[in-house]
């Protein structure tokens, strides 16, 4: 099962690492690819924040309601269709893209706020909001946060999933609690 989980990020690292190395390497020119932007591996790490802003529940929903947030989920679909948070939208790390960011944050100032397994408990591997983070910083947004419901921000106890799902509204087939 890890190794599911792996592939994507296996993947994307793959492919990332190869592009930085062509590109480099004068092998990738950016005016041979007509209308895209290429991102280098030098505005890759510009765009690495040293450190992100991330959301405990409380500061979530907090954000929340001051108004618009926009949260993208950045799991593949059949993990999103499992357990996603109501009213989030699914942008798996390949739909990242220049074309499709405007229609999944067209507001670039609104917050963003990138929600993967990592969000939901602990995990082994390597977040996907991690990798997220450098691709809507470098296409503009300015209010990037990644969203940690596990964890408090003073390092409290953990959260467990029953007491997610009574602070906040939860879809997908993995679903079975009721809110009291």
């Amino acid at each position: 099962m890890r190794l599911f989980y792996m592939l994507p990020l296996t993947i994307g690292l793959i492919s990332f690492v190869f592009m930085g190395v062509a590109t480099h390497a004068g092998a990738f020119q950016p005016d041979s690819i007509p209308d895209q932007k290429v991102i280098t591996l030098e505005k890759f790490k510009e765009a690495m924040p040293e450190t992100s802003e991330e959301l405990d529940l409380p500061g979530f929903l907090a954000l929340k309601e001051k108004g618009a947030v926009a949260v993208l989920d950045v799991r593949s679909k059949d993990t999103y269709d499992r357990r996603h948070l109501t009213g989030s939208l699914n942008a798996p790390l390949t739909d990242l893209t220049e074309k499709n960011l405007p229609a999944l944050a067209p507001d670039k100032d609104a917050p963003v706020v990138l929600v993967c397994d990592f969000t939901f408990f602990p995990t082994r591997m390597l977040s996907m909001t991690l990798q997220a983070y450098p691709v809507l910083k470098s296409q503009g947004y300015k209010n990037i946060y990644r969203l940690n419901l596990w964890q408090a921000k003073q390092g409290g106890e953990m959260v467990s999933q029953e007491a997610q799902e009574k602070a906040l509204d939860f879809e997908g087939t993995d679903v079975k609690l009721v809110k009291e």
